[in-house]
């Protein structure tokens, strides 16, 4: 009886924690040419994430799962502020050393700027925030993660030298429960980083 009762937990766990399917779309770029000089890198987060940092997603649509206004896991909200601003140094420290590799020259003083902005991202087990929000969930919880990205280099002058954009949503779970908190979202930075100092390498 014992193991029929956790073996349901374990199927409500996924369908409570997996995220809705999301297709993942391949790296996209505008970008036609190399950079020829030093780049500033910027990260940012969008209006979205950083409300769901202490909210639920403002669109009922984007709530996911979510049986009641605290329940941050399958919600998609209740993330942290400390788990975004942790989201933004690990996607700019992965790009740093992207761009390193392919030789681009990083300054902070760059007049050229690629300004990356985190639309979307989704654990796969609960933040530190979200289990203190709602005492019911456990870290044990895991499901499907992943991110999304879009980012626009920039002139000096202000003048837009193109776009890249990445998404990646993992669809399967059979690997979730060996990752930790942001794993699919980091693999998402990860390829997105590659991309983009591929596309900006001379």
């Amino acid at each position: 009886m014992r193991s029929l009762l956790a073996s349901s937990l374990l199927a409500l766990s996924f369908s409570i924690a997996a995220p809705a399917l999301a297709k993942s779309r391949g790296f996209d770029t505008t970008v036609t040419s190399p950079l020829n000089s030093s780049v500033k890198i910027e990260v940012v987060v969008s209006e979205d994430m950083a409300h769901r940092a202490n909210n639920l997603p403002e669109k009922l649509s984007d709530r996911s799962g979510a049986r009641g206004l605290r329940s941050g896991f399958a919600g998609n909200g209740f993330y942290g502020d400390k788990d975004i601003e942790r989201l933004t140094e690990r996607l700019q420290s992965k790009l740093e050393r992207k761009f390193e590799k392919k030789g681009i020259e990083i300054s902070q003083t760059a007049p050229t700027v690629l300004r990356i902005t985190i639309e979307d991202a989704k654990p796969n087990r609960p933040t530190f925030n979200q289990l203190s929000v709602e005492p019911s969930l456990s870290f044990q919880s895991f499901g499907n993660g992943g991110a999304e990205l879009q980012a626009e280099l920039i002139a000096s002058g202000g003048q837009s030298l193109g776009t890249m954009s990445y998404k990646f949503y993992e669809t399967d779970i059979r690997d979730a429960k060996f990752g930790g908190t942001w794993g699919d979202a980091h693999r998402a930075f990860s390829r997105f980083a590659s991309k983009a100092a591929k596309t900006l390498a001379n």
